[in-house]
């Protein structure tokens, strides 16, 4: 994992240097490859169109050879190469960006430790320290919801591991801050921590919302292959509301950082939805245009 990790972190940094500003910088991130991945996406959705498109004939082929599978399936496959549709090209880009999001939510956690440390290491020194706040929240290293403090406590930097090369979350950075955390911090604590929420949970619930959405209204119904046996669990339904709540859980939970990122990554998956949709409906019309009919008609006589 540490491959991808390591340039996705000097991504971010190189962009952060640029910025100033980490949730502007993970935004940007997340635009730059969401903008790098977005030739597969688009081929993705235009795998998926052709794949519902095909539902009928499908069906046909289930109804026709139901009492034999290997013949339905060499037809269906049949079919497949007919139409020029391959069933597996929609799993690349979920393959490829499934190791980006794992490395993404190491990324942000090697930061927000980092952070934890230095923010401790500034006041140990006798430093002023000012979390990095996005809208309303007061410190994006910390979880956007109610009940998460503005400065982590001691129960949360005691998780903290050092990580290989850093010169911040080193062993000997968070042996002093175990001995001196809550003495050190208190002054800290006094002005941040005084009843005040880190966040509202909206990052979460956008998340969570937008993940929904994304669900719901850009994911076609994939061909039937098989009929529904009665009684069986809907697996497509279960996925629809199932995402949603775990990205809520997640984001809940994690840094409002890593929120940050998630809602950008699914709006934009959303924005692509519709310009893919657009410039889908502008080539059918193209092709099917009066000139084009009218040329066709000529050819026929």
């Amino acid at each position: 994992m540490s491959i991808i990790i390591t340039p996705l972190r000097a991504i971010i940094d190189f962009i952060y240097g640029l910025v100033g500003n980490y949730s502007v910088a993970i935004i940007l991130f997340t635009l730059v490859i969401k903008l790098v991945l977005s030739p597969l996406d688009f081929k993705q959705r235009s795998s998926s169109r052709k794949m519902a498109a095909l539902n009928d004939k499908i069906q046909e082929i289930n109804k026709k050879y139901d009492k034999d599978p290997e013949k339905k399936n060499m037809k269906t496959m049949e079919l497949y190469k007919k139409e020029g549709v391959n069933p597996l090209s929609g799993c690349l880009p979920m393959l490829i960006q499934l190791p980006i999001i794992f490395a993404m939510f190491a990324v942000l956690r090697h930061i927000a430790d980092e952070q934890a440390v230095s923010m401790f290491l500034t006041a140990f020194n006798g430093g002023s320290f000012i979390p990095e706040s996005f809208l309303w929240v007061h410190n994006i290293w910390q979880p956007d919801n109610i009940m998460a403090p503005i400065i982590p406590l001691l129960e949360t930097v005691q998780v903290i591991r050092p990580i290989a090369g850093n010169p911040i979350v080193t062993e000997a950075n968070l042996a002093l801050m175990a001995a001196n955390y809550e003495t050190v911090m208190k002054p800290l604590f006094d002005v941040y921590n005084t009843g005040t929420a880190n966040g509202w949970a909206i990052l979460p619930l956008a998340a969570g919302a937008s993940q929904f959405f994304m669900a719901k209204f850009t994911t076609p119904p994939p061909p039937q292959q098989q009929p529904k046996k009665a009684g069986a669990p809907d697996m497509s339904k279960m996925m629809l509301y199932m995402m949603p709540l775990m990205s809520v859980f997640f984001c809940w939970q994690y840094n409002a950082a890593f929120a940050v990122y998630w809602a950008t990554s699914s709006l934009y998956s959303i924005g692509l939805y519709y310009a893919s949709n657009f410039f889908a409906k502008l080539k059918e019309g193209k092709s099917t245009s009066p000139a084009t009919l009218s040329d066709s008609e000529g050819k026929r006589k």
